[in-house]
């Protein structure tokens, strides 16, 4: 019996044919993972602050995400709200949802976290002072410079409602939301 000879042109062939078979095999699954759409993000939406340091703040977006967002609000009304990240010279980190009016943070007219807001300029904590307030009021709306609320959002002015707190705490370096009532 003769064992058949394998020739240079022979085996080239044979790894040509595999290299070609793990091309296709490996282009199939990136289509399949494409086509897929992006991958979703196993827990709770988070925010990055690990570089927020103490006096600080920051706004960011809400979750896209409905279970997130407070009662009784749906993912199109996210773009109503506006989240207040601080950390407090004492190193606490803090959230709070504000209004968003015509693109821009406003205050907050009641418990309502995407209720009416009264338009201001530029909301924004004061660390010295430890207050959160209207520091630059939209023409027209100079009153809205009488509403302050102390670094934890309670109110300082008399009619002040209080801010409205985003539930979720802080885990290796991101503010991680906790779904509300729970």
């Amino acid at each position: 019996m003769s064992v058949p000879r394998l020739t240079e042109r022979a085996i080239l062939v044979f790894a040509l044919r595999a290299l070609l078979a793990v091309a296709v095999l490996a282009a199939a699954v990136l289509s399949w993972r494409y086509a897929a759409g992006p991958a979703t993000p196993h827990g709770p939406p988070s925010v990055r602050v690990l570089k927020l340091l103490p006096g600080t703040f920051l706004w960011a977006d809400p979750p896209d995400d409905a279970r997130y967002l407070p009662p009784g609000l749906g993912v199109p009304d996210a773009a109503r709200l506006k989240l207040l990240l601080l950390r407090t010279e004492d190193g606490v980190l803090r959230a709070f949802y504000l209004p968003r009016q015509q693109g821009q943070v406003g205050l907050p007219t009641s418990t309502e976290p995407a209720g009416p807001a009264i338009p201001c300029r530029d909301v924004a904590p004061d660390f010295r002072h430890g207050d959160i307030a209207c520091r630059q009021a939209t023409p027209g709306f100079e009153f809205a410079l009488r509403h302050r609320w102390a670094l934890d959002g309670q109110p300082l002015t008399v009619s002040t409602p209080p801010l409205v707190a985003v539930p979720g705490h802080e885990v290796d370096g991101d503010w991680v939301w906790a779904m509300p009532g729970r």
